[in-house]
């Protein structure tokens, strides 16, 4: 009887042991879970960061590519003023 007593207690206390051993592993489920869903959100924003960083990158490149050096600028201005004054010759010719 001794025997079947002790067995008994060695199967109580090994039964306790592998309860709190799942209820550990369900704590630690739950807190990789929030963290997976942190992360998650995280990924998410940054994502969103990305994509506004690459428009105002475009947008960027784009107004450079306009704009141009000062040389390019002066000797565009001088082009435009110089077609301008042409179109005007033409337009005094189309009118006598």
């Amino acid at each position: 009887m001794k025997d079947l007593s002790s067995s008994i207690e060695s199967l109580g206390k090994k039964a306790d042991g592998l309860i709190k051993s799942h209820s550990d592993r369900a704590e630690r489920i739950a807190q990789l879970e929030a963290d997976k869903k942190k992360l998650g959100s995280k990924i998410e924003d940054l994502n969103q960061e990305l994509e506004k960083l690459r428009e105002e990158n475009k947008v960027l490149r784009m107004a450079s590519a306009i704009k141009g050096d000062e040389d390019r600028v002066s000797e565009s201005k001088r082009r435009i003023s110089q077609l301008v004054r042409e179109i005007d010759k033409c337009i005094a010719l189309l009118n006598d």
